[in-house]
């Protein structure tokens, strides 16, 4: 066992032991876990996302002391990471019904990858999955902690005389600063992008709020969406018939064709998704001088290929209500005539 004096001058862990491919294993669950991850309900798309469990995993290798008893070490930090035999029975047993607990001893005997694929991850479970190891972290560390914000405050005092601090100058969405706080560390984080910045205060605020303070947020987000409701259904916006309303909507300007008085959207190709095969169809409506849209499925490449050029050409405007007589303005117009001289 350490007493608390002894760490100061004792080299990290880090720079001794890391079970790395255990880490590996875990880390690619987490980025398997897509929207399930912690942050990614803040903004998903983000490349240099780093796992959560990889950035705990280095905090506490750096924060934890090697000592003379390395496989103590790693057992400890396993524990800690929650990597243990007994914490891996919980994380499988949280992914089985009551009726198939019994059978959780079949899955500890496959390898370590298969016991991650089957279990829950870490984070996904209360603190009650790590309360088996403080007696043995305790006696190891020579501390006094239940939790992981008081072992990591007893660390930081012992080691350096305070609390760990952890500065992130290059934060990105604040993987590296979220977790070093979630352990307890005193956190300082901040990025040129302020998008970065924005993710980082999201994660702070929002994901590591309070539950009080999610309840209020709830709320607030509740009375928010029924005003967007109540604001939709005032401008008659459609459903499918059974409630459903669509999630992205396009739009376009429309301008007065100067020579035939129609309102022309302003479309520059009418190929909403060439891979789905997925198409705009302007529908004349005469009695109102404008068009309808429709968004349909084509059937073959050539209705694709009809549908690239949309009312806008060669930055001019040009649509056509009969489908033969061409409309736009006076640049359009030319151009077409010449083509068709050329071909006489």
């Amino acid at each position: 066992m350490l007493k608390p004096f002894d760490w100061k001058d004792r080299p990290a862990l880090i720079e001794h032991l890391m079970p790395v491919q255990k880490i590996s294993v875990e880390s690619f669950k987490e980025q398997m876990a897509g929207s399930g991850k912690t942050l990614t309900a803040l903004g998903s798309y983000w490349k240099g996302r780093k796992p959560l469990i990889l950035n705990k995993a280095c905090i506490l290798g750096c924060l934890l002391p090697a000592t003379d008893n390395p496989l103590n070490d790693l057992e400890i930090f396993e524990m800690l990471m929650g990597m243990d035999a007994l914490s891996m029975q919980k994380r499988i047993e949280a992914t089985l019904p009551a009726s198939k607990q019994h059978t959780v001893g079949d899955f500890l005997v496959l390898t370590y990858l298969e016991q991650v694929r089957q279990a829950k991850r870490c984070e996904e479970l209360s603190d009650d999955l790590f309360a088996h190891i403080w007696s043995s972290v305790n006696a190891h560390l020579g501390t006094s902690a239940s939790s992981f914000p008081e072992l990591v405050e007893q660390m930081g005092i012992a080691r350096f005389g305070q609390r760990p601090r952890v500065a992130d100058v290059f934060c990105g969405s604040g993987q590296i600063p979220f977790e070093a706080a979630r352990l307890g560390c005193d956190v300082y984080a901040s990025d040129l992008n302020p998008i970065a910045c924005m993710l980082t205060w999201g994660a702070f605020h929002i994901v590591g709020a309070s539950r009080e303070k999610r309840t209020e947020m709830e709320k607030a987000q509740t009375q928010l969406a029924e005003q967007v409701q109540k604001e939709i259904d005032a401008l008659e916006i459609e459903t499918d018939g059974n409630g459903w309303r669509a999630k992205v909507y396009l739009y376009c300007i429309e301008v007065v064709c100067p020579e035939t008085g129609w309102r022309v959207p302003l479309i520059p190709t009418l190929i909403i998704s060439k891979g789905y095969g997925v198409v705009a169809r302007l529908v004349p409506v005469p009695a109102e001088k404008r068009y309808d849209i429709d968004v349909i499925y084509t059937r073959t490449e050539d209705e694709i290929a009809e549908a690239k050029n949309g009312t806008v050409q060669d930055g001019e405007m040009v649509h056509s209500p009969d489908g033969v007589t061409a409309y736009g303005t006076l640049k359009v117009l030319f151009q077409q005539l010449f083509a068709m001289l050329g071909n006489i």
